[in-house]
């Protein structure tokens, strides 16, 4: 039997025919023979076994989202948490090509996959092209990507802002004729706390600032904590297992089991057919799960958050004449970024800069997000 690198190295992962139902959860029919009209790069610090199944939830909710044309995922593993250092203080863990390849083999579609680099930028000019060959894959994929998009792509960026700077340090032109918008998952509203994803590659995080790329920005802190459920600029929010996996489908109760578990069977695949026991997945429904990028990932396919008839859903832009909608926007803003990585910003009259995320505060918010992404995964058939 072939281990798990060596079937990563193979590159078999078989494609697998899937039926798209209409989807009464979401307010969708899915159409597997209609286009996509979104193109997306996702970048992620996406690991197996997971540093932070956020990523995993992330994942899935893109696959979710129909507008979504998904053209590349890209890992953005950091080497402290591949190879934990002093030995003992965390586990091993790998880029997350195994996730992402059960998820393609269980929708039966093509999902380009590379790891980025594992270290910081040394400088804000750093473009990695001394780093191994085996860390370049991921900014070539970008880089690949935009330039042989027939349209302008979004990106995703839910870790460090590695990639997308080396990127934008080899060809800065590409990027800006290529790129719609940058969906910025990182930073803080306010306040000296450096937050997550900006402390895992700070010369990166200030490149992108100062590139003057068009950055949809979802700080996923503000000035009081990265946990803040009531902000009108938060972004987190948290719901328990039990909410957001409801009604996901037995293949998909399999591949988060497979994450959550931590689990080292080297069958990835034959795995997926095979259901956690009832007390495995009891135990997953018990947990909760924190939270950043959801209403990124939903605000960047064109989506609301509205009470429907049947409960708080994700809905096209178009029924706010009809539905009650939980209030979110992005603001225009003037912003800089200093050399510790802290954004100072105010409000503009113009959009011409980045956007800011703003919301109706509360944490109702957080109930609402639950109930409407546990209907989302369930439309994953």
């Amino acid at each position: 039997m072939m281990n798990r690198r060596q079937f990563l190295s193979s590159g078999a992962a078989a494609a697998a025919a899937l039926n798209l139902l209409p989807n009464h959860a979401t307010g969708h029919s899915r159409n597997p023979t209609a286009r996509a009209a979104i193109p997306l790069v996702h970048i992620t610090d996406l690991y197996h076994p997971p540093q932070d199944p956020d990523d995993h939830f992330d994942l899935a909710t893109i696959l979710a989202l129909e507008e979504y044309d998904l053209r590349g995922v890209i890992l953005d593993g950091t080497e402290r948490f591949l190879n934990p250092s002093p030995v003992g203080s965390d586990i091993l863990r790998d880029p997350g090509f195994i996730p992402v390849v059960q998820m393609a083999y269980l929708l039966g579609r093509d999902i380009p996959v590379a790891a980025g680099p594992r270290y910081p930028l040394k400088s804000t000019d750093d473009d990695v092209s001394d780093r191994p060959v085996r860390e370049q894959a991921g900014v070539r994929l970008l880089l690949d990507i935009l330039e042989h998009s027939s349209s302008k792509v979004i990106i995703s960026v839910v870790g460090s802002s590695r990639v997308v700077a080396a990127a934008y340090n080899r060809n800065s032109t590409l990027l800006h004729t290529r790129v719609e918008s940058i969906l910025l998952n990182a930073g803080s509203s306010g306040g000296s706390k450096r937050e997550w994803n900006v402390g895992l590659d700070m010369e990166a995080y200030i490149r992108l600032w100062r590139s003057g790329l068009p950055i949809h920005w979802y700080p996923c802190a503000t000035e009081r904590s990265a946990f803040d459920q009531d902000h009108a600029r938060g972004t987190y929010w948290k719901g328990t297992h039990a909410e957001l996996l409801r009604g996901v489908t037995p293949t998909l109760r399999s591949w988060f089991a497979f994450a959550l578990t931590a689990s080292t069977r080297n069958d990835i695949i034959r795995v997926l057919s095979e259901e956690p026991s009832q007390a495995t997945w009891d135990g997953i429904l018990a947990q909760e799960r924190n939270l950043w990028s959801t209403a990124s990932l939903v605000m960047g396919a064109g989506r609301v958050l509205a009470k429907t008839t049947e409960g708080w859903r994700f809905m096209p832009v178009d029924v706010r004449q009809r539905e009650e909608v939980w209030q979110w926007r992005l603001d225009p803003i003037m912003a800089t970024v200093n050399d510790q990585a802290e954004v100072q910003w105010k409000i503009a009259d113009t959009g011409q800069g980045p956007l800011l995320f703003g919301r109706k505060g509360g944490r109702e918010f957080g109930a609402a997000m639950a109930e409407a992404l546990g209907a989302l995964l369930a439309g994953i058939k």
